[in-house]
Protein backbone atom coordinates (compact mmCIF):
# COMPACT_ATOMS: atom_id res chain seq x y z
CA UNK A 1 0.00 0.00 0.00
CA UNK A 2 3.10 1.97 0.09
CA UNK A 3 4.03 3.53 -3.44
CA UNK A 4 6.26 6.28 -4.12
CA UNK A 5 4.81 6.85 -7.87
CA UNK A 6 2.61 10.39 -7.12
CA UNK A 7 -1.09 10.10 -7.77
CA UNK A 8 -3.59 12.73 -9.60
CA UNK A 9 -4.56 14.98 -7.26
CA UNK A 10 -7.92 14.87 -6.29
CA UNK A 11 -10.05 17.15 -8.95
CA UNK A 12 -12.95 17.79 -6.50
CA UNK A 13 -13.98 17.98 -2.78
CA UNK A 14 -17.54 17.20 -1.83
CA UNK A 15 -19.61 17.79 1.41
CA UNK A 16 -22.33 15.86 3.08
CA UNK A 17 -23.54 14.56 6.40
CA UNK A 18 -21.78 11.84 7.47
CA UNK A 19 -19.24 10.70 10.45
CA UNK A 20 -22.82 10.03 12.87
CA UNK A 21 -22.37 6.73 15.12
CA UNK A 22 -26.36 7.63 15.30
CA UNK A 23 -29.31 8.80 13.86
CA UNK A 24 -31.94 7.88 16.32
CA UNK A 25 -33.86 10.43 18.75
CA UNK A 26 -32.79 13.34 17.05
CA UNK A 27 -33.74 16.48 15.96
CA UNK A 28 -33.39 15.86 11.96
CA UNK A 29 -33.21 19.68 11.39
CA UNK A 30 -30.34 20.27 13.68
CA UNK A 31 -28.11 18.41 11.21
CA UNK A 32 -28.02 20.41 8.20
CA UNK A 33 -24.66 21.79 9.29
CA UNK A 34 -23.17 18.41 9.54
CA UNK A 35 -20.30 18.11 7.32
CA UNK A 36 -17.81 15.49 6.18
CA UNK A 37 -15.21 15.80 2.84
CA UNK A 38 -15.55 13.51 -0.32
CA UNK A 39 -12.55 13.48 -2.19
CA UNK A 40 -12.77 12.44 -6.12
CA UNK A 41 -10.35 11.59 -8.20
CA UNK A 42 -9.40 9.24 -11.32
CA UNK A 43 -6.36 7.03 -11.46
CA UNK A 44 -4.25 6.63 -14.31
CA UNK A 45 -6.07 3.55 -15.53
CA UNK A 46 -9.07 5.61 -15.70
CA UNK A 47 -11.22 4.34 -12.58
CA UNK A 48 -13.25 7.04 -10.66
CA UNK A 49 -12.89 7.14 -7.28
CA UNK A 50 -14.49 8.68 -4.26
CA UNK A 51 -13.39 8.60 -0.51
CA UNK A 52 -14.51 10.01 2.42
CA UNK A 53 -12.07 9.61 5.53
CA UNK A 54 -13.70 8.48 9.04
CA UNK A 55 -11.60 7.89 12.05
CA UNK A 56 -14.18 6.99 14.73
CA UNK A 57 -13.77 2.90 14.32
CA UNK A 58 -10.57 0.68 12.64
CA UNK A 59 -12.48 -0.37 9.32
CA UNK A 60 -11.98 0.22 5.70
CA UNK A 61 -14.27 -0.06 3.54
CA UNK A 62 -14.09 -0.42 -0.76
CA UNK A 63 -16.80 -0.88 -2.71
CA UNK A 64 -16.14 -1.74 -7.00
CA UNK A 65 -18.83 -1.22 -8.78
CA UNK A 66 -18.66 -2.83 -12.47
CA UNK A 67 -20.96 -1.69 -15.55
CA UNK A 68 -20.64 -5.44 -16.08
CA UNK A 69 -24.36 -6.52 -15.19
CA UNK A 70 -26.74 -8.01 -16.58
CA UNK A 71 -27.43 -5.97 -19.66
CA UNK A 72 -23.86 -6.63 -21.09
CA UNK A 73 -24.98 -10.08 -21.97
CA UNK A 74 -24.67 -10.26 -25.41
CA UNK A 75 -23.32 -13.83 -25.63
CA UNK A 76 -25.15 -15.85 -23.54
CA UNK A 77 -27.93 -14.83 -20.86
CA UNK A 78 -26.25 -15.78 -17.77
CA UNK A 79 -22.82 -14.73 -18.68
CA UNK A 80 -22.69 -11.53 -16.48
CA UNK A 81 -23.86 -13.37 -13.50
CA UNK A 82 -21.52 -16.57 -13.72
CA UNK A 83 -18.63 -14.61 -14.31
CA UNK A 84 -19.06 -12.64 -11.04
CA UNK A 85 -20.18 -15.48 -9.12
CA UNK A 86 -16.73 -17.49 -10.33
CA UNK A 87 -14.66 -14.91 -8.94
CA UNK A 88 -13.88 -16.51 -5.16
CA UNK A 89 -13.92 -19.78 -6.64
CA UNK A 90 -10.02 -19.58 -7.35
CA UNK A 91 -7.70 -17.09 -8.44
CA UNK A 92 -4.08 -18.05 -10.48
CA UNK A 93 -2.62 -17.31 -6.91
CA UNK A 94 -5.08 -19.10 -4.52
CA UNK A 95 -8.09 -22.31 -4.64
CA UNK A 96 -10.75 -21.12 -3.32
CA UNK A 97 -10.22 -22.97 -0.15
CA UNK A 98 -7.89 -20.57 0.44
CA UNK A 99 -9.49 -17.63 -0.30
CA UNK A 100 -11.83 -18.64 2.50
CA UNK A 101 -9.33 -19.68 4.74
CA UNK A 102 -7.02 -16.51 4.42
CA UNK A 103 -10.58 -14.32 4.73
CA UNK A 104 -11.77 -16.20 7.54
CA UNK A 105 -8.18 -15.81 9.59
CA UNK A 106 -7.69 -12.10 8.93
CA UNK A 107 -11.86 -11.52 9.69
CA UNK A 108 -12.14 -9.64 6.40
CA UNK A 109 -15.64 -9.85 4.75
CA UNK A 110 -15.70 -9.84 0.89
CA UNK A 111 -19.65 -9.76 -0.88
CA UNK A 112 -20.49 -9.66 -4.39
CA UNK A 113 -24.45 -8.42 -6.67
CA UNK A 114 -25.57 -8.50 -9.87
CA UNK A 115 -28.01 -6.41 -11.10
CA UNK A 116 -29.65 -4.96 -14.33
CA UNK A 117 -26.74 -2.68 -14.63
CA UNK A 118 -23.75 -3.43 -12.90
CA UNK A 119 -21.52 -5.98 -10.93
CA UNK A 120 -20.56 -5.04 -7.21
CA UNK A 121 -17.73 -6.52 -4.91
CA UNK A 122 -17.03 -5.04 -1.38
CA UNK A 123 -14.80 -5.71 1.32
CA UNK A 124 -14.75 -4.75 4.74
CA UNK A 125 -11.45 -5.06 6.44
CA UNK A 126 -9.57 -3.81 9.53
CA UNK A 127 -7.55 -0.62 8.57
CA UNK A 128 -4.43 -2.04 10.25
CA UNK A 129 -1.77 -2.78 7.60
CA UNK A 130 -1.11 -6.25 9.52
CA UNK A 131 -4.74 -7.23 8.22
CA UNK A 132 -5.95 -4.14 5.39
CA UNK A 133 -2.40 -4.97 3.44
CA UNK A 134 -3.20 -9.38 2.84
CA UNK A 135 -7.19 -8.43 2.90
CA UNK A 136 -6.49 -6.09 0.03
CA UNK A 137 -3.75 -8.07 -2.04
CA UNK A 138 -6.04 -10.98 -1.57
CA UNK A 139 -9.63 -9.17 -2.78
CA UNK A 140 -7.31 -7.36 -5.83
CA UNK A 141 -6.03 -10.90 -6.97
CA UNK A 142 -9.64 -12.36 -6.56
CA UNK A 143 -10.99 -9.57 -9.42
CA UNK A 144 -8.29 -8.80 -11.47
CA UNK A 145 -6.81 -12.58 -11.69
CA UNK A 146 -9.93 -15.30 -11.37
CA UNK A 147 -9.09 -18.96 -12.40
CA UNK A 148 -12.08 -20.01 -13.96
CA UNK A 149 -11.83 -23.66 -13.79
CA UNK A 150 -14.17 -25.94 -15.58
CA UNK A 151 -15.27 -27.94 -12.34
CA UNK A 152 -15.79 -24.65 -10.03
CA UNK A 153 -18.31 -23.75 -13.48
CA UNK A 154 -20.30 -26.90 -13.58
CA UNK A 155 -21.37 -26.13 -9.49
CA UNK A 156 -21.64 -22.44 -10.02
CA UNK A 157 -23.98 -22.89 -12.84
CA UNK A 158 -26.27 -25.82 -10.82
CA UNK A 159 -26.59 -23.20 -7.86
CA UNK A 160 -27.44 -19.97 -10.48
CA UNK A 161 -30.30 -22.43 -12.26
CA UNK A 162 -31.71 -23.26 -8.57
CA UNK A 163 -31.36 -19.37 -7.44
CA UNK A 164 -33.25 -18.10 -10.43
CA UNK A 165 -36.19 -21.29 -9.41
CA UNK A 166 -36.40 -20.26 -6.14
CA UNK A 167 -37.02 -16.33 -7.15
CA UNK A 168 -39.54 -17.70 -9.58
CA UNK A 169 -41.40 -19.46 -7.02
CA UNK A 170 -41.58 -16.09 -4.71
CA UNK A 171 -45.34 -14.42 -5.34
CA UNK A 172 -43.44 -10.79 -5.32
CA UNK A 173 -40.30 -10.96 -7.23
CA UNK A 174 -42.20 -13.54 -9.91
CA UNK A 175 -44.55 -10.24 -10.45
CA UNK A 176 -41.63 -7.63 -10.61
CA UNK A 177 -40.16 -9.91 -13.33
CA UNK A 178 -43.35 -10.34 -15.42
CA UNK A 179 -43.79 -6.40 -14.88
CA UNK A 180 -40.11 -5.52 -16.17
CA UNK A 181 -41.02 -8.20 -19.56
CA UNK A 182 -43.79 -6.52 -20.55
CA UNK A 183 -42.54 -2.79 -19.93
CA UNK A 184 -38.55 -3.38 -21.58
CA UNK A 185 -39.90 -5.43 -24.33
CA UNK A 186 -37.15 -5.86 -26.64
CA UNK A 187 -34.64 -4.12 -24.29
CA UNK A 188 -31.60 -5.66 -22.29
CA UNK A 189 -34.05 -4.46 -18.93
CA UNK A 190 -36.76 -6.90 -20.16
CA UNK A 191 -34.79 -10.08 -18.61
CA UNK A 192 -34.64 -9.17 -15.14
CA UNK A 193 -33.39 -12.49 -13.94
CA UNK A 194 -30.37 -11.83 -16.22
CA UNK A 195 -29.95 -16.04 -16.96
CA UNK A 196 -31.57 -18.70 -18.81
CA UNK A 197 -31.42 -22.23 -18.69
CA UNK A 198 -30.27 -22.38 -22.19
CA UNK A 199 -27.86 -19.37 -21.72
CA UNK A 200 -26.14 -20.85 -18.66
CA UNK A 201 -25.53 -24.33 -20.26
CA UNK A 202 -23.87 -23.02 -23.19
CA UNK A 203 -21.42 -20.85 -20.95
CA UNK A 204 -17.58 -21.73 -21.18
CA UNK A 205 -14.70 -20.81 -18.99
CA UNK A 206 -13.21 -19.03 -22.44
CA UNK A 207 -16.41 -17.09 -22.73
CA UNK A 208 -15.80 -16.43 -18.67
CA UNK A 209 -12.21 -15.27 -19.47
CA UNK A 210 -13.40 -12.92 -22.19
CA UNK A 211 -16.54 -11.12 -20.58
CA UNK A 212 -13.91 -10.66 -17.43
CA UNK A 213 -11.23 -9.01 -19.77
CA UNK A 214 -13.86 -6.19 -21.01
CA UNK A 215 -16.24 -5.81 -18.02
CA UNK A 216 -13.48 -6.05 -15.62
CA UNK A 217 -11.72 -3.50 -17.20
CA UNK A 218 -10.73 -0.17 -14.59
CA UNK A 219 -11.57 1.90 -17.29
CA UNK A 220 -15.29 0.33 -16.70
CA UNK A 221 -15.01 0.89 -12.44
CA UNK A 222 -16.52 2.76 -10.38
CA UNK A 223 -14.86 2.46 -6.74
CA UNK A 224 -15.45 3.87 -3.27
CA UNK A 225 -13.57 4.17 -0.41
CA UNK A 226 -14.90 4.98 3.08
CA UNK A 227 -12.92 4.39 6.46
CA UNK A 228 -9.66 5.20 8.80
CA UNK A 229 -7.32 5.91 5.58
CA UNK A 230 -5.62 8.97 4.75
CA UNK A 231 -5.99 10.20 1.29
CA UNK A 232 -2.35 9.18 0.70
CA UNK A 233 -3.03 5.82 1.39
CA UNK A 234 -6.77 5.84 -0.25
CA UNK A 235 -4.60 7.00 -3.60
CA UNK A 236 -2.45 4.20 -3.52
CA UNK A 237 -4.83 1.82 -2.30
CA UNK A 238 -7.32 2.48 -5.59
CA UNK A 239 -4.19 2.63 -7.87
CA UNK A 240 -2.90 -0.74 -7.00
CA UNK A 241 -6.67 -2.10 -7.59
CA UNK A 242 -7.34 -0.63 -10.85
CA UNK A 243 -3.65 -1.09 -12.26
CA UNK A 244 -4.50 -4.80 -11.71
CA UNK A 245 -7.64 -5.18 -13.61
CA UNK A 246 -7.64 -5.69 -17.71
CA UNK A 247 -7.34 -2.03 -19.23
CA UNK A 248 -8.94 0.02 -21.73
CA UNK A 249 -12.63 -0.74 -22.04
CA UNK A 250 -15.72 0.72 -20.82
CA UNK A 251 -19.28 0.09 -21.66
CA UNK A 252 -21.58 2.01 -24.04
CA UNK A 253 -24.55 4.02 -22.80
CA UNK A 254 -27.77 1.55 -23.15
CA UNK A 255 -30.64 2.71 -25.99
CA UNK A 256 -33.65 4.32 -24.50
CA UNK A 257 -36.10 2.69 -23.80
CA UNK A 258 -39.18 0.59 -25.73
CA UNK A 259 -42.74 2.62 -25.83
CA UNK A 260 -44.54 1.43 -23.17
CA UNK A 261 -48.11 -0.20 -23.49
CA UNK A 262 -50.27 -1.27 -21.07
CA UNK A 263 -51.64 -4.45 -19.85
CA UNK A 264 -53.07 -6.86 -17.21
CA UNK A 265 -51.58 -9.77 -16.52
CA UNK A 266 -51.96 -12.93 -14.32
CA UNK A 267 -49.07 -16.04 -12.97
CA UNK A 268 -51.01 -18.72 -12.04
CA UNK A 269 -49.29 -19.95 -8.30
CA UNK A 270 -50.94 -21.71 -5.53
CA UNK A 271 -51.06 -19.99 -2.47
CA UNK A 272 -53.14 -18.08 0.42
CA UNK A 273 -53.16 -14.74 -1.19
CA UNK A 274 -51.91 -12.95 -4.26
CA UNK A 275 -48.64 -11.00 -4.77
CA UNK A 276 -49.77 -7.43 -6.74
CA UNK A 277 -48.39 -5.36 -8.73
CA UNK A 278 -48.68 -1.99 -11.08
CA UNK A 279 -46.04 -0.57 -12.49
CA UNK A 280 -45.81 2.65 -14.61
CA UNK A 281 -42.84 3.60 -17.23
CA UNK A 282 -40.79 6.66 -15.52
CA UNK A 283 -38.42 7.69 -18.36
CA UNK A 284 -36.93 10.24 -15.97
CA UNK A 285 -33.02 9.89 -15.41
CA UNK A 286 -32.00 9.85 -11.43
CA UNK A 287 -30.18 12.86 -11.67
CA UNK A 288 -33.08 15.12 -13.79
CA UNK A 289 -33.88 18.09 -11.82
CA UNK A 290 -37.26 16.76 -11.43
CA UNK A 291 -37.09 13.66 -9.78
CA UNK A 292 -36.51 14.49 -6.22
CA UNK A 293 -40.46 15.37 -7.14
CA UNK A 294 -40.94 12.08 -8.53
CA UNK A 295 -39.48 10.43 -4.88
CA UNK A 296 -41.14 12.67 -2.78
CA UNK A 297 -44.49 11.59 -4.64
CA UNK A 298 -43.66 7.83 -4.07
CA UNK A 299 -43.32 8.98 -0.51
CA UNK A 300 -46.62 9.89 -0.08
CA UNK A 301 -48.42 7.41 -1.93
CA UNK A 302 -46.74 4.63 0.01
CA UNK A 303 -44.19 5.18 2.27
CA UNK A 304 -45.05 4.49 5.94
CA UNK A 305 -48.46 3.89 7.96
CA UNK A 306 -50.14 7.21 7.45
CA UNK A 307 -49.14 6.96 3.43
CA UNK A 308 -52.40 7.47 1.02
CA UNK A 309 -52.04 3.58 0.10
CA UNK A 310 -52.03 2.66 3.18
CA UNK A 311 -54.72 4.33 4.75
CA UNK A 312 -56.91 3.18 2.45
CA UNK A 313 -55.70 -0.10 2.00
CA UNK A 314 -54.31 -1.19 5.29
CA UNK A 315 -56.26 1.39 8.10
CA UNK A 316 -59.88 1.79 6.23
CA UNK A 317 -60.05 -1.46 4.66
CA UNK A 318 -58.11 -4.46 5.83
CA UNK A 319 -56.90 -5.59 2.67
CA UNK A 320 -53.35 -5.86 3.11
CA UNK A 321 -50.98 -6.24 6.01
CA UNK A 322 -48.54 -3.80 3.58
CA UNK A 323 -48.20 -1.31 0.74
CA UNK A 324 -45.24 0.02 -0.81
CA UNK A 325 -44.24 2.43 -3.83
CA UNK A 326 -40.98 2.76 -5.28
CA UNK A 327 -39.60 4.53 -7.79
CA UNK A 328 -36.43 2.39 -9.86
CA UNK A 329 -34.52 4.81 -11.74
CA UNK A 330 -32.65 3.09 -14.19
CA UNK A 331 -29.70 4.52 -16.72
CA UNK A 332 -32.21 4.30 -19.96
CA UNK A 333 -35.77 4.63 -18.50
CA UNK A 334 -37.60 3.14 -14.76
CA UNK A 335 -40.23 2.65 -13.18
CA UNK A 336 -42.76 3.51 -10.54
CA UNK A 337 -44.20 0.31 -9.05
CA UNK A 338 -46.64 0.32 -6.24
CA UNK A 339 -46.62 -3.67 -4.59
CA UNK A 340 -48.94 -5.50 -2.15
CA UNK A 341 -50.63 -8.58 -0.98
CA UNK A 342 -53.93 -9.66 -1.05
CA UNK A 343 -56.48 -12.06 -0.81
CA UNK A 344 -56.82 -13.46 -3.92
CA UNK A 345 -60.71 -12.60 -4.07
CA UNK A 346 -59.55 -9.44 -3.66
CA UNK A 347 -57.16 -8.95 -6.50
CA UNK A 348 -59.25 -7.60 -8.79
CA UNK A 349 -61.27 -4.70 -6.48
CA UNK A 350 -57.99 -4.03 -5.09
CA UNK A 351 -56.26 -3.27 -8.29
CA UNK A 352 -59.41 -0.81 -9.42
CA UNK A 353 -59.05 1.01 -6.10
CA UNK A 354 -54.93 1.72 -6.63
CA UNK A 355 -55.49 2.70 -10.03
CA UNK A 356 -58.72 5.03 -8.63
CA UNK A 357 -56.20 6.36 -5.54
CA UNK A 358 -53.44 6.96 -8.15
CA UNK A 359 -55.19 9.29 -10.52
CA UNK A 360 -56.69 11.27 -7.98
CA UNK A 361 -53.60 12.12 -6.61
CA UNK A 362 -52.13 12.76 -9.69
CA UNK A 363 -54.78 15.42 -10.23
CA UNK A 364 -55.06 16.60 -7.28
CA UNK A 365 -51.29 16.16 -5.65
CA UNK A 366 -50.20 15.99 -2.29
CA UNK A 367 -51.32 18.45 0.52
CA UNK A 368 -48.73 20.62 2.42
CA UNK A 369 -48.93 18.65 5.51
CA UNK A 370 -48.35 15.58 3.23
CA UNK A 371 -44.96 16.97 2.02
CA UNK A 372 -43.60 17.31 5.62
CA UNK A 373 -44.13 14.21 6.60
CA UNK A 374 -42.38 12.86 3.44
CA UNK A 375 -39.64 15.07 3.28
CA UNK A 376 -38.37 14.48 7.22
CA UNK A 377 -38.59 10.45 6.32
CA UNK A 378 -36.24 11.67 3.20
CA UNK A 379 -34.05 12.93 5.60
CA UNK A 380 -34.02 10.33 8.00
CA UNK A 381 -32.96 7.74 5.21
CA UNK A 382 -30.16 10.01 4.39
CA UNK A 383 -28.87 10.33 7.95
CA UNK A 384 -29.29 6.62 8.17
CA UNK A 385 -27.51 6.02 4.96
CA UNK A 386 -24.37 8.09 6.39
CA UNK A 387 -24.55 6.89 10.09
CA UNK A 388 -21.87 4.18 9.56
CA UNK A 389 -19.17 3.92 7.09
CA UNK A 390 -20.99 0.96 5.02
CA UNK A 391 -24.16 2.32 4.38
CA UNK A 392 -22.07 5.62 3.27
CA UNK A 393 -19.80 3.29 0.95
CA UNK A 394 -23.20 2.51 -0.67
CA UNK A 395 -24.88 5.35 -0.70
CA UNK A 396 -22.26 7.13 -2.71
CA UNK A 397 -21.56 4.13 -4.91
CA UNK A 398 -25.11 4.43 -5.80
CA UNK A 399 -25.16 8.00 -6.16
CA UNK A 400 -22.09 7.58 -8.77
CA UNK A 401 -23.56 5.39 -10.31
CA UNK A 402 -26.61 7.69 -11.03
CA UNK A 403 -24.26 10.34 -11.93
CA UNK A 404 -25.67 12.57 -9.74
CA UNK A 405 -23.86 16.11 -9.56
CA UNK A 406 -21.02 16.50 -6.66
CA UNK A 407 -23.10 19.00 -4.36
CA UNK A 408 -26.14 16.16 -4.36
CA UNK A 409 -25.72 15.35 -0.95
CA UNK A 410 -25.50 19.20 0.28
CA UNK A 411 -28.08 20.36 -1.40
CA UNK A 412 -30.73 17.42 -1.39
CA UNK A 413 -32.50 18.38 1.81
CA UNK A 414 -32.63 22.12 0.93
CA UNK A 415 -34.31 21.11 -2.51
CA UNK A 416 -37.07 18.99 -1.96
CA UNK A 417 -37.88 21.31 0.77
CA UNK A 418 -38.10 23.87 -1.59
CA UNK A 419 -40.90 21.79 -3.48
CA UNK A 420 -44.39 22.78 -3.64
CA UNK A 421 -47.56 20.82 -3.70
CA UNK A 422 -48.23 22.47 -7.01
CA UNK A 423 -44.70 21.32 -8.33
CA UNK A 424 -44.70 18.00 -7.32
CA UNK A 425 -48.19 17.94 -8.76
CA UNK A 426 -47.00 19.01 -12.16
CA UNK A 427 -44.44 16.68 -12.08
CA UNK A 428 -46.40 13.96 -11.27
CA UNK A 429 -48.35 14.93 -14.54
CA UNK A 430 -46.13 15.00 -16.81
CA UNK A 431 -43.82 11.88 -15.64
CA UNK A 432 -46.89 9.58 -14.35
CA UNK A 433 -49.75 7.91 -17.00
CA UNK A 434 -52.07 6.02 -15.95
CA UNK A 435 -52.99 4.67 -20.02
CA UNK A 436 -49.49 2.76 -19.49
CA UNK A 437 -49.93 0.82 -16.36
CA UNK A 438 -49.00 -2.76 -15.89
CA UNK A 439 -50.73 -4.90 -13.14
CA UNK A 440 -49.44 -8.01 -12.81
CA UNK A 441 -50.62 -10.73 -9.95
CA UNK A 442 -49.47 -13.84 -9.16
CA UNK A 443 -52.20 -16.36 -7.14
CA UNK A 444 -54.79 -18.92 -7.51
CA UNK A 445 -57.30 -18.17 -9.60
CA UNK A 446 -60.46 -17.89 -7.40
CA UNK A 447 -63.60 -15.72 -7.84
CA UNK A 448 -63.62 -12.63 -7.58
CA UNK A 449 -65.67 -10.14 -4.32
CA UNK A 450 -66.29 -7.27 -3.68
CA UNK A 451 -64.00 -5.07 -1.55
CA UNK A 452 -65.29 -4.63 2.26
CA UNK A 453 -66.43 -1.08 2.63
CA UNK A 454 -63.86 0.92 4.66
CA UNK A 455 -64.19 2.30 8.09
CA UNK A 456 -64.69 5.75 8.35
Amino acid sequence: MHDSTPMPKPTDTTSLYGGLLSAQGVDLDQFESIQTQVQAWTTEAGTAVKFVETRGLPIVDVVLRFKAGTVQDTVHAGLAALTLYMLDEGSQQYTAAQQAEHLERLGAIIEKQIRLEHATLSLRSLSTPAVLEPALALFTDLVAHPAFLSSALDKIKQQLLQSNASRDRRPTLRARSEAFRHLFNGHPYGCPLGSTEQGVAAVTTDDLRAFHQRAYSASNLEMVVVGDLTLNEAQALSRQISQALPQGWSAADLPRVPAATGATLHVEQPGANSAVLLALPLNVLANDPEFPALVLASDVLGEGLESRLMVELRQRRGLTYGVRTRVSPLRAGGLLSVEWEVASAHVQGSQELVVTLLRDFIEQGPTQAELHVARKQLEGQLLRGVAQNKRLAALLTELTHQRQPDDHLNTYIERIKRLTPAEVRAAMQRHFDLSYNVQVSVGPSVEQQPLPAPDQ
